[in-house]
C-alpha cells in the first residue's frame, strides 16, 4: 500500500506519496502566498475580442485578463459573437505562468469526491480505470437518474468503492452548487469569484487518496484535525490510516524523502545502468535526452553486448524514469524524448507501448504522439499548475534564464570596442578605470593597456573585483 506524508508549515506544506520501499510517487507544494487559480470560477467581463485568432480576453478581477479560446468547448462555441462589455461565466483551466494570464473555458465542471458535473453537456462517463464491466454496468445504473436532470457527469475511479446513498449525497451537493452559481451571477460585478475550489486537504483525499492509499501521515495538528473530519465526512477512515507524526526528526528526514526532492532540482538525472536523463525546459516545451554514457552492458555472464541491445536497455530505463520524472516534476505541455536510436521498427514499437502504459498510471491527462521522422518521441501531458521548476526557481538575474554566461574574453571584447565608440565619439575626456571581474581583467595585459591607452590618448588602468557577475564592469572617469 502507499502513504501519504505531509510536512506542513504555516507558510508551505509538501506533501508526497510514497510506495512501499518509500521511492516517491507523486507531490503537491502548497504556498499560502501564492493562490492557485484552478477550477475557481468568476463572473468574467470581456475586455476585448480578436476574431482573427477565434479568442477573447476576459478580466476576472486578476493581475492579467485571462484568455478565452472560442473555438474549444461546447459551450463556448455556442456563446455566439461576443462584444466587449459582455458577463461571461467562466472557469480558470490553466494558472497564470510563464508571463501569460489565466486560461478560462465556458464550459463548467463541478468536482466531488466521486464524480464531476458537467452542467453544460449531456451522457455518463466512466473512469477507464473502472474495467470491470459488471461494475461498469452498475453504476450506468445508479447514475441514470441524474442524467435526467440535462447534465454530464463524470464517474471518478473512486466512484468504483461507493455506495448509492454516496453518490447520490455527492450528485445532490454538486447540482446545489450548480444552481447557486447561477444566481450568483445574476446578481455579482464582472470580475467576481463565484466558486472557488475546496481547500488543500480535500484536494489531497479527492486527487491522492487512491484506493491503494492505506496511510497519511502529517507532523502538524490542525492539518490532522482537518483530514481526521475530512476522512470521517467522505467515509474514508475506515480504510485510511491517519498518523499524528510527533517525532523530533524531522518527517521528511525520518524517511528518505529529501534527497530525493533534491534530486527533482536539478536537470541530469542518472540511471541504474549507469546512462542519465538531460531534462530541459523552454517556454515552448521540455527537451528529455537519453545518454548512455559509459553502460555497455558488458558483465561476468555476458562479456559483450551489440550496440543494439544497449539501446533497447537503456531506452526501457529511460522510458520508466521518463515517466516518473514529469510526474514527480509536474512538467506539462509538449515534450520531445531523445532517445537512443534503435534500428528496428519493432523495437521502436515496443518502446511506444511501454511508455504509454507507464504515462497511464499518472493522473494528469498525457499522451505519447508517437515518432517523429527524426527519431524523436512527441508526448503531451496537459498543463494546468505551475510545474517544480517554475514553483521553486526564479530566473537567474546574471544569465536570464538562459543557463549560459558570457565567456570572459566576450565581455574584454565588448569594453574594448565600448571605449572606442566613446573615443570615436569625442566622449573619452579623461583617463578611465575598468571596474570587471578577476576573470575579465586577465585579458588586460600590460601590452594591451600599453597599446590601449596610446590607441585612445587616454591612461587606462583595470580593477579587479572578486565580487559581482562575469558580464557586469564598470568605466570610471579618473580625475585630472
Amino acid at each position: 500500500m502507499k502513504r501519504i506524508i505531509a510536512n506542513v508549515m504555516a507558510e508551505e506544506t509538501r506533501l508526497v506519496v510514497v510506495d512501499k520501499a518509500n521511492e516517491l510517487v507523486d507531490i503537491a507544494f502548497h504556498r499560502q502566498s501564492q493562490e492557485e487559480l484552478i477550477n475557481h470560477i468568476y463572473k468574467g467581463t470581456v475586455r476585448n475580442v480578436l476574431p482573427g485568432m477565434s479568442a477573447a480576453f476576459v478580466d476576472i478581477g486578476e493581475n492579467q485578463n485571462a484568455y478565452l479560446n472560442l473555438k474549444q468547448g461546447k459551450q463556448t462555441k455556442s456563446m455566439g459573437k461576443l462584444f466587449v462589455g459582455q458577463h461571461v461565466l467562466v472557469q480558470v483551466v490553466k494558472e497564470e505562468m510563464l508571463g501569460k494570464g489565466a486560461r478560462v473555458s465556458a464550459d463548467i465542471s463541478l468536482a466531488g469526491r466521486f464524480m464531476v458535473l458537467l452542467p453544460y453537456s449531456e451522457g455518463l462517463h466512466i473512469s477507464k480505470r473502472i474495467t470491470d464491466s459488471a461494475q461498469r454496468n452498475v453504476l450506468t445504473a445508479m447514475a441514470e437518474p441524474y442524467l435526467a436532470r440535462g447534465c454530464g457527469l463524470i464517474l471518478r475511479t473512486a466512484a468504483a468503492q461507493a455506495a448509492p446513498a454516496d453518490l447520490q449525497a455527492d450528485i445532490e451537493y454538486l447540482w446545489n452548487t450548480w444552481v447557486q452559481l447561477q444566481n450568483r451571477f445574476k446578481v455579482a460585478k464582472g470580475g467576481t469569484k463565484l466558486y472557488g475550489d475546496a481547500d488543500f486537504w480535500f484536494r489531497v483525499l479527492r486527487d491522492y487518496a487512491a484506493a491503494d492509499v492505506g496511510e497519511i501521515i502529517v507532523d502538524d495538528e490542525k492539518a490532522y484535525d482537518r483530514l481526521r473530519e475530512l476522512l470521517a465526512l467522505t467515509k474514508l477512515d475506515g480504510r485510511i490510516d491517519l498518523i499524528h507524526y510527533e517525532e523530533r526528526t524531522p518527517i521528511f528526514k525520518a524517511w528518505p524523502i529529501e534527497e530525493q526532492l533534491d534530486t527533482l532540482t536539478t536537470n541530469r538525472v542518472e540511471l541504474p545502468s549507469g546512462g542519465y536523463l538531460q531534462i530541459d525546459s523552454t517556454e515552448a516545451l521540455t527537451v528529455i535526452d537519453v545518454n548512455s554514457a559509459h553502460f555497455t552492458g558488458a558483465n561476468s555472464s555476458a562479456p559483450t553486448m551489440r550496440a543494439s541491445e544497449v539501446a533497447v536497455a537503456v531506452n526501457k530505463e529511460a522510458a520508466v524514469m521518463i515517466a516518473k520524472q514529469i510526474r514527480l516534476r509536474d512538467i506539462g505541455g509538449i515534450i520531445i524524448c531523445d532517445f537512443i536510436d534503435m534500428p528496428k521498427k519493432v523495437q521502436r514499437d515496443a518502446l511506444l507501448e511501454e511508455l504509454g502504459k507507464l504515462t497511464r498510471t499518472d493522473r494528469v491527462k498525457t499522451v505519447v504522439c508517437g515518432i517523429t521522422s527524426l527519431g524523436l518521441v512527441e508526448m503531451t501531458r496537459k498543463r494546468e499548475r505551475k510545474g517544480i521548476q517554475s514553483l521553486l526557481f526564479d530566473d537567474c538575474s546574471s544569465c536570464g534564464g538562459t543557463g549560459l554566461l558570457l565567456s570572459a574574453e566576450t565581455v574584454y571584447l565588448q569594453i574594448l570596442r565600448r571605449l572606442r565608440e566613446l573615443h570615436r565619439l569625442g566622449r573619452l575626456k579623461t583617463d578611465v578605470q575598468i571596474d570587471v571581474h578577476p576573470e575579465v581583467a586577465r585579458y588586460f595585459t600590460k601590452q594591451g593597456l600599453a597599446e590601449l591607452s596610446k590607441e585612445l590618448k587616454r591612461t587606462i588602468k583595470v580593477s579587479s573585483e572578486s565580487t559581482g557577475s562575469r558580464e557586469a564592469y564598470s568605466l570610471l572617469a579618473l580625475d585630472e
